[in-house]
Order: structure tokens, then sequence, then C-alpha cells
């Protein structure tokens, strides 16, 4: 068995590089197995590794990193017989929590080798593959906004809660077209998220009930609401208890299609831009 790690060592705040000798002790006691560490130099660096292991026979690639690390190795390995891993090293590690129900554990080098393979949905959007959340709309203007205090030297969660209150008492709702199967809808939305998976921005639940192998995205609709109000969502947004706001709704589809008159903020797996039209599809 051939098994390629892929370390991307900045994940976390240099947590996934610290993990690389942990992975070489634990490598020793699996017999017949011979493994190479590879790191990750920029973005999309990891889609390139993972293409390289897959068309080198690697029978195992370990995502080392976060949820974007976990993104590119995705892209790397879609329609290839390796099977993707993955060994959380990151600051949000939201899509294993899906998937194993925990972010952490001694024996998950071990139980991933040996464990059974199993098919997962894989998301397009715009040409590019997804496997967990992909987002329109607030959420993603936070991401954006955090960015833009990162800049200011201030910590991650500083950034974060900083991008968060500016996009609040600054952000507007967007004036959207939703597709979802054969239903339509034309809204002021807050955000919609197209979700294989649960969990996102470490831990917050859009889609509860999200299952990451049926065949269908978890679609879940903000409209807008006072900004007093969403004071009161978030919390239970967080916590996935938020269907009781009457401004929220949510569906199930294949496809899903959002288009605006201006460019809106996408986060796909934590890849964010503007555009004016998305098209969400379960890879068949």
């Amino acid at each position: 068995m051939k098994i390629l790690f892929i370390v991307n060592p900045v994940a976390g705040k240099g947590l996934a590089k610290r993990l690389v000798p942990e992975i070489e002790r634990k490598m020793q006691s699996v017999a017949n197995a011979s493994f190479d560490i590879r790191y990750t130099e920029r973005v999309g660096h990891a889609t390139d590794i993972a293409r390289y292991g897959a068309n080198s026979g690697y029978d195992i690639i370990y995502a080392v990193g976060g949820d974007g690390t976990v993104n590119e190795v995705a892209n790397g390995l879609v329609g290839s017989d390796s099977a993707l891993a993955i060994l959380p090293g990151g600051s949000g590690n939201d899509f294993i929590r899906t998937v194993d129900g925990k972010v952490n554990g001694d024996n998950i080098i071990r139980d991933t080798i040996y464990g059974t393979k199993k098919l997962i949905d894989v998301g397009i959007i715009n040409g590019r593959y997804f496997i967990n959340i992909a987002s329109v709309g607030f959420d993603a203007e936070v991401v954006l906004e955090t960015q833009r205090f990162k800049k200011f030297n201030l910590s991650g969660s500083a950034s974060y809660i900083a991008g968060l209150i500016s996009t609040i008492f600054t952000g507007k709702s967007s004036k959207v077209k939703i597709k979802i199967g054969d239903k339509v809808i034309e809204s002021e939305i807050l955000l919609s998220a197209v979700a294989n998976g649960r969990y996102y921005g470490g831990g917050m639940k859009p889609t509860p009930d999200a299952v990451f192998d049926d065949g269908l995205f978890d679609i879940c609709v903000i409209r807008k609401l006072p900004r007093i109000k969403m004071l009161f969502l978030f919390p239970e947004f967080i916590k996935g208890k938020h269907a009781k706001f009457k401004e929220v709704s949510f569906y199930r589809s294949k496809k899903v299609s959002i288009e605006s008159d201006d460019p809106i903020a996408i986060n796909a797996d934590g890849e964010v831009w503007r555009d004016r039209k998305v098209n969400f599809e379960i890879v068949k």
C-alpha cells in the first residue's frame, strides 16, 4: 500500500506541520505500507500534488491541514482511484465533523488506513469542486472583511470578530433569483448555503440535517431581516437551531443556481470571490 501525506505547513498556525513527527512515528508500526510526505508551497499546490499522487498510484492520499487543504486535495483526486483521507490540522476542520463527528483522535491514521472506503458526494460550482459547503451573501462577506482586518496584524479570532461586526452594521442584503430544481425564489436574502456537509466556519451548523452521501444538496436560505433580529438569529444559527425563524427555509436538490444584478460574495470551502451568477451541481 502506498500512502501520501500532503501537509500544509501554515495551516492552523503551524499545527499541521507539527503533526509530521507523529505521522512518521505511527507509520513505522503500519505493516505493508510505504509513505511519502510532501509540503505545499503555494495556493493550489495541494491540488497539483494530489493529482500527481493519484497518477503515481498512491492508494491513500491524506490532506493534513484545514478545510482549504482538504478542498485542494479533493480537487486533485476527483475521478481517480486514490482515496482521500483527512488528518485535521487547521483552525476549522469542519468537513471531518460531518464525516467522523470529531476532529481528532489518537488512532485516526490507523483507522483511516485500515478503514472501509466510502463514496461521498462532490459539488461543483462554476467549474470548481467542493466537498463541504458553498454559500452566497452575508457569511462570505464576513470572510472578505476578516481578510481585510488581518492586514492590520490582528489575530485570527480578533479579525473574525471585527469582520463579523463590520458586516452586521455595514453589510447589505442581496436581491437574488434562486432556482432550486423547478422552484424559483426571487427575494432579498441575507445568505444562502448550499451544503454537502453540516458544519462550516469552525463549527457553525447552517444545514444540520445534511448527509454527505445522499446525492442531494441541503440548501438553507435566510431572507432579509432587521439587523437587531440578526443578533438573535446567529446564536441559533451557530447551533443549527435557526429553523424556528420565519425568514429561514430549507430545501434539497441536485442543482441550484443563484443570480444577482450586482456582484455578490461567494464562499466555497473557504475560497472567496465575487460573481453575478453561480451554478451548483452534484457531480455524477
